[in-house]
């Protein structure tokens, strides 16, 4: 039985156990003292000194681990002998001055006190439950018995810790072992410590006869599965950048599993000693090497968890940003940039994580050669050692698995490592973990002269043009540290984090996903989310299919090097070149790399019904086959970001620049913006039933060309009847506003329709009603007629980022009548409401900036701002940018993590430098101050 070791009384031995500077002899005899004073305070007084040296030992634990004396591994176990001084030494007061024995012991009063779980396995963090488990010989207990349970418990919670417990007989326990998987993996770890031991005994007896014995594969197949659903609950990846070190994919829980495992197969007991609970070279399952990794990992992942539950003072697993900044200097990333410490940390937590993975493997391939895991039976057909259909006599495959025939051969062939992978991926197979293994030993293979290799380059080209599954083959070899390796640009943001709350997961991760997603786009998978580029992509021939598969390695590969763009193309020039890429192919592939951001920014920030905008997106892109390349880089870089991220809104907008450039690219006047704006209103006219083109003229005639393209024909055929409604109703929009909800669960966004007639300060209002309202403007369109006509959508979530209003009727009308009554012009009474502060967001650094881009229109100037999101903050700039005399007309809003990028079209002759200087101070100062007053009472 796994225990930290008894004396015969049952109390810890200290000479085996962790120093805790918790004399257990010296606290009972303190309580000792106390039982003999007696008075009516006697268990106050118990309560306060067991406080107060619970206390003293945790923060001389603390001061100890803080200070690199302790490791965490012996930091756990060193929490969990302290605790198991204060439980002893209550149970020693207890059953001698609570409860005392009046008699002889009857066979009733038996009692025994066991640690089961975590506590069990002797091992805890700061904020960990103490998990006890009350023992006696059958279901009639004495009323002694209750009142030992009782006052023990009572005192425990009294001392604030968080106890989970149960009273069982032996026989009670075995019953629920065999029904509940939690119940048998807590049993796994049941320590004796206090009371009668014969029943501790008797119990761990009896679980090893009847519980385990003979059915290691059933357990480890279920705790396996257990593993995959946990797993899936987290994400299923082990690069979310915000990871729960617990139960998230290559956290604790997973080396728990391992270690559950081991300790259920273990048939001689010799898990016995706390302090080799993870050396594993004697139970068989890792070598010496292995399983000095897999403490290393282990440690690490206790220390961060010790550091952050006593920094977040609570028993919190999820390292959020606010906690990445707060931990990263403990951790020893102390340098001055904050983005700079939380990256090397990160990027130290995300290493462990991968080793955590790797060690799993080990510890499987070991348990399959054993015959401990049982196989899945569609792996049957393939006998150990068979070649079955292999051409390179370099592997077999060995349990379904491809593995090296000789790994001997691999120094003098070192070639084999690459074409392990491209079999694998050919044909559609898993590859041995002892593949891996193998690789690990020989990875100083892969040298300069490897990756210079242009044999390597034609393996890794066809690896990349001939895998089944590609993603599923880059992230094994990416797991396996060969891919970083072997593209070392790459390997410069394996396991980068992205320090934002706009990215889901770690660089490499997301860079793996674009591949994953242009898979799935060129086989038509997501043809009805985006038909004109899963079109595009299926078209693609070998060499476009290369240079996009090259362009999403590559594409991020700048980042945390100044202008990523830049840097990145760069780099990809420098890979491509080594790699022997022919050079029209690694033009296209640097020159993708550059401008990868280009056209999302365009779409999204730009008025793309401005043939102007066009223009100069044409002139960027240059070619049709750039565009073709360009639009279908975007959408999967979009797509990989992470969930929630694409929506119709923002595919309808990369739709109407792609098509409009490829227009003009072509030379098509009739598909230009106005000439485009005039087929879609007449396509959408022709739908309608006879009479009503001409019923809501009054509205239609009115709107401008960018409202006809930027929006969906479905879209567009709801607001006709709405106008057809307001018309039918008697309403003159020219006269008085009119607003309307939409919620649309599948974006999760609530739309509000505005429409009315210009004015100055229109934006600025609408903004104010909006935010007073309670909601977040997360998207605007903004559609201004010549004559005045107004269209506006605006794209609202709530505080939580869920549709605004989605279960409160009375929220969307009291927002339809603010917004009404503001376009309107009648505003008093709306405020600002207080923003609400979040610490994760806080955590990250959001730097603000003004921008003035070029546009060819004399007439209109582009302001772009960029700052922290925060309530309020668009009507602020609406609001000084009308008091600088500006008459915004377009504006396109954008929210990425905590950053909003806003970029407002407004009427003026052109700026000068001096006019651009006084509007980046005033704006600058809004973006720079989260707690400046409502904008109003400067306006």
């Amino acid at each position: 039985m796994a225990r930290i070791p008894q004396t015969s009384a049952g109390i810890p031995d200290r000479a085996a156990a962790p120093d805790t500077d918790l004399s257990q002899v010296d606290l009972i005899s303190e309580l000792d003292a106390l039982s003999a004073q007696g008075g009516d305070d006697l268990r106050l007084n118990v309560l306060t000194l067991l406080k107060m040296r619970l206390a003293e030992a945790k923060n001389n634990a603390q001061e100890r681990f803080e200070h690199g004396r302790l490791d965490g591994l012996e930091t756990a176990r060193l929490l969990a002998s302290v605790h198991d001084g204060i439980v002893t030494a209550l149970w020693d007061f207890t059953t001698r001055h609570i409860a005392p024995l009046t008699a002889v012991e009857s066979e009733s009063e038996r009692l025994a006190l066991c640690a089961v779980g975590g506590y069990g396995r002797g091992e805890m963090a700061p904020e960990s439950d103490l998990d006890l488990l009350f023992l006696t010989p059958d279901n009639n207990s004495s009323p002694r018995t209750e009142a030992v349970t009782e006052y023990i418990l009572y005192m425990l919670w009294d001392l604030s810790l968080k106890v989970g417990h149960a009273s069982r007989t032996v026989e009670q326990c075995l019953k629920l072992a065999k029904e509940d998987q939690t119940i048998l993996t807590s049993l796994l770890d049941v320590r004796h410590l206090a009371g009668d031991e014969a029943l501790s005994e008797d119990l761990y007896r009896q679980f090893r006869k009847t519980i385990t014995r003979g059915k290691g594969r059933a357990y480890i197949a279920t705790k396996l599965a257990e593993r995959d659903e946990r797993h899936d609950r987290a994400g299923n990846s082990r690069y979310v950048i915000e990871p729960n070190i617990k139960e998230g994919k290559g956290g604790l829980r997973d080396l728990h599993v391992l270690y559950w495992i081991t300790s259920f197969l273990d048939k001689a007991g010799q898990i016995t000693d706390p302090q080799r609970a993870y050396d594993y070279a004697e139970m068989g399952l890792f070598d010496e090497r292995a399983a000095g990794r897999f403490r290393r990992a282990a440690d690490f992942l206790w220390r961060t968890r010790h550091h952050l539950h006593w920094t977040a003072g609570r028993p919190t697993e999820q390292l959020s940003f606010d906690m990445q900044v707060k931990l990263a200097p403990k951790m020893g990333h102390a340098v001055p940039e904050v983005e700079v410490a939380v990256e090397r940390f990160m990027r130290e937590y995300f290493t462990n994580a991968r080793e955590v993975g790797a060690l799993t493997r080990i510890a499987c391939a070991k348990l399959e050669a054993e015959k401990a895991l049982r196989l899945p039976k569609s792996l049957d057909k393939y006998l150990p050692g068979s070649r079955r259909n292999l051409k390179n006599e370099d592997f077999v495959i060995d349990h379904g698995r491809l593995m090296f025939a000789d790994p001997m051969t691999i120094r003098e062939k070192p070639s084999q490592i690459l074409q392990l992978f491209e079999t694998a991926g050919r044909r559609n197979i898993d590859i041995h973990p002892d593949a891996f293994s193998e690789i690990d030993f020989r990875r100083n293979l892969i040298d300069h002269d490897f990756r210079n290799s242009p044999e390597h380059s034609e393996i890794f080209q066809k690896t990349l043009l001939t895998a089944k599954a590609p993603y599923a083959t880059l992230k094994t070899m990416n797991e396996a540290g060969v891919l970083g390796r072997y593209l070392s640009e790459f390997g410069g943001i394996v396991a980068r984090t992205q320090f934002n709350m706009h990215h889901a997961y770690t660089v490499d991760e997301h860079t793996l996903r674009l591949i994953d997603n242009f898979d799935n786009l060129a086989k038509g998978r997501l043809d009805a989310d985006m038909p004109v580029t899963a079109r595009i992509a299926a078209e693609f021939d070998n060499t476009q299919r290369l240079t996009m598969m090259l362009a999403c390695l590559l594409h991020d590969t700048g980042k945390g090097k100044g202008d990523q763009c830049i840097e990145g193309a760069q780099l990809a020039h420098r890979a491509c070149n080594r790699l022997g890429i022919p050079q029209d192919i690694t033009d296209d592939v640097a020159w993708l790399v550059r401008r990868h951001l280009d056209m999302s920014e365009t779409a999204q920030r730009r008025d793309i019904s401005d043939p102007d905008t066009i223009a100069a997106f044409a002139k960027l892109v240059g070619s049709k086959r750039r565009l073709d390349l360009l639009a279908v880089l975007t959408v999967v870089d979009i797509r990989s970001v992470g969930p929630g991220i694409w929506n119709d809104w923002k595919a309808t907008l990369l739709r109407g620049l792609y098509m409009a450039t490829d227009a003009y690219l072509d030379g098509r006047e009739e598909l230009a913006p106005a000439a485009k704006a005039a087929a879609r209103k007449e396509q959408i006219l022709e739908r309608l039933e006879p009479g009503k083109p001409e019923f809501i003229a009054p509205i239609t005639d009115h709107l401008p060309d960018s409202y006809w393209i930027g929006f969906t024909m479905k879209k567009l055929v709801m607001h006709m009847a709405y106008f057809e409604t307001l018309l039918k109703a008697g309403h003159d929009p020219l006269l008085h506003s009119a607003t309307q909800t939409r919620v649309n669960p599948r974006r999760k966004v609530t739309e509000l329709w505005v429409l009315t007639r210009n004015r100055p300060g229109l934006f600025r209002d609408l903004s104010l009603a909006i935010t007073a309202s309670g909601a977040s403007i997360t998207g605007a369109r903004l559609n201004t007629g010549d004559d005045g006509m107004v269209m506006n959508v605006f794209y609202l979530l709530s505080a939580d980022g869920e549709a605004f209003g989605e279960h409160s009727a009375h929220l969307l009308e009291n927002l339809r009548k603010r917004s009404r009554m503001a376009a309107d012009g009648q505003t008093d009474g709306l405020a600002v409401p207080k923003p609400i502060r979040s610490r994760r967001a806080g955590a990250i650094p959001v730097r603000p900036r003004v921008h003035f881009p070029e546009t060819g229109d004399g007439n209109a100037c582009i302001i772009e701002v960029q700052g922290r999101d925060r309530p309020g903050l668009l009507y602020m700039l609406a609001a000084e940018l009308s008091q600088e005399g500006f008459d915004i007309t377009s504006a396109h809003i954008e929210v990425v993590g905590t950053t909003a990028v806003d970029a407002f079209y407004v009427r003026c002759a052109a700026l000068d430098d001096a006019r651009k200087k006084v509007v980046r101070k005033r704006l600058l100062k809004i973006l720079r101050d989260p707690d400046k007053k409502s904008a109003k009472k400067a306006a």
